[in-house]
């Protein structure tokens, strides 16, 4: 079991896995050859310095050694929390799906709900700029005006580029507003995470008006791994809740998890620590091996952004050259209801990674004496969080039992300091796949870390480009 010296514990189910037979056993003996391989290759990556992992887009694993970008951060943070009294996000992909599974992992799950002095100063926060479909930003501009919050209102636009077409409409939409509420003064209600480079659409705006604040999106940081950067970080500090912990205390424990999750990440790969290496490890067995197609990615709590957060991380990572597993993101026990079924009587080409929490925060008894007979009487007594491990270790045991491969993730705490830990466990997991699929492998067969498709996405241009056209024809037919 994982403990407070012991924060972050990997094991694996037996199941089909436990294989004896030749071919098997020689496939493992190759890949941990390989293994051995890349771990050396990362190792002297992390020796040659800042730059070397700027080129190779692998800066995030140093992000929280980046001392200036973690201060200016918190120093933006503290005066938005001064002066404002709610926060907008607006971004898409790993823009936004980092600050949202912090915040939904973390925060109070009703914290927009709470009285201000129940936050602790942290502010209402919202998201938008993902997605073209009105409905929720005509909601929000609505509730904003309404309760005449508009001019308390601070607006996050982040685009490293500063040209993601969803994010820069609900950015001109706001500013159209925050115009309209404050006048000239609107740059004032405004910050941007953007590239520091003119080509930036964001940056040169704040040549021409200066926004409340600017922060970067640092080099070699791609956007699926840049929640450690001030991409998360900032509103991760901004709804920090002072009554429990400040923002700088916030941002000091969580930075710490991260900080673990690199110590172990340059451990041996056969260390028992390193999680990251037997995760991947794992996962290009059941892929290249036992041809597997899906992973079943499994938090155990009643959090759904981190699986969102991973659906992105790992598909537009390792899914190129016509490999990599299908993320099949959910949670239990909630997803027992929907997907167990299918993953047990189904075709078995999925595996499952668990996300287990053993201390999962403030608790519930079950009464005694309820009456409630037969088998449900077990529950009698029980906290909340021991029912739920013991749904969890259940369904682990199920699925063993029944010959499905699984491994688990176990947590000490839902916290800062062991989410950032496991965040950063996932990311360097899939830094390792992408090297056990030789994705930094170039087409004429040699090693070429600067265009590591691990951290490409170039699948993704096609329909931004089909976009712009559609909205050009339909601008020339109004």
């Amino acid at each position: 079991m994982p403990t407070a010296d012991d924060p972050l514990v990997y094991s694996e189910g037996h199941g089909e896995y436990q294989v004896t037979d030749e071919v098997a056993l020689a496939f493992r003996a190759d890949l941990d050859a390989s293994l051995k391989a890349i771990h050396a290759d990362f190792t002297a990556e992390q020796q040659a310095g800042l730059e070397t992992l700027k080129k190779h887009l692998r800066a995030w694993t140093v992000s929280h050694l980046q001392e200036k970008d973690i201060a200016d951060t918190l120093a933006l943070a503290n005066r938005i929390r001064e002066k404002f009294s709610v926060f907008v996000l607006v971004g898409i992909g790993g823009s936004d799906l980092g600050g949202r599974t912090l915040h939904d992992s973390l925060d109070d799950p009703y914290h927009n709900q709470r009285m201000p002095e129940e936050r602790g100063g942290g502010l209402e926060i919202y998201f938008t700029g993902d997605t073209f479909d009105p409905k929720r930003l005509v909601a929000l501009l609505d509730l904003l005006q309404k309760r005449n919050l508009l001019a308390r209102t601070c607006v996050d636009v982040v685009s490293k580029s500063g040209k993601t077409g969803e994010t820069i409409a609900a950015a001109m939409i706001l500013r159209e507003y925050l115009q309209k509420a404050g006048g000239r003064d609107w740059a004032q209600n405004m910050v941007a995470t953007t590239g520091y480079e003119e080509s930036s659409v964001l940056w040169q705006m704040n040549k021409q008006t200066p926004f409340f604040g600017l922060l970067p999106v640092p080099e070699g940081v791609g956007g699926r791994f840049s929640f450690i950067s001030p991409v998360g970080l900032l509103p991760f500090a901004v709804t920090a809740n002072a009554n429990v912990e400040s923002p700088d205390q916030r941002l000091k424990n969580a930075l710490a998890g991260y900080a673990e999750g690199h110590r172990r990440f340059l451990l041996p790969p056969d260390d028992p620590d390193n999680a990251a290496y037997r995760l991947a490890r794992w996962l290009h067995f059941a892929e290249q091996f036992d041809r597997k197609t899906s992973l079943v990615f499994c938090n155990y709590a009643d959090d759904a952004k981190i699986a969102e957060w991973m659906g992105q991380l790992y598909t537009e990572s390792i899914q190129e050259r016509g490999h990599g597993l299908n993320i099949i993101g959910t949670r239990g026990p909630t997803g027992n209801h929907s997907l167990l079924n299918g993953i047990l009587r189904g075709p078995r080409e999925k595996v499952v990674l668990f996300l287990q929490w053993q201390d999962l925060g403030p608790d519930l008894t079950i009464p005694t004496g309820t009456g409630i007979g037969g088998d449900l009487s077990a529950f009698e007594g029980l906290k909340m969080t021991q029912v739920q491990t013991a749904s969890w270790q259940g369904t682990f045991d199920d699925y063993t039992a029944n010959g499905l491969a699984c491994a688990a993730l176990r947590l000490a705490k839902r916290d800062g300091y062991h989410l950032f830990l496991l965040m950063r466990t996932l990311m360097d997991a899939v830094a390792i796949k992408g090297r056990l699929q030789l994705l930094h492998i170039d087409v004429n067969g040699k090693p070429d870390p600067e265009s590591d498709l691990t951290y490409q996405q170039f699948g993704v241009e096609g329909y931004k480009k089909r976009t712009r056209e559609n909205a050009q024809k339909m601008r020339q037919s109004n």
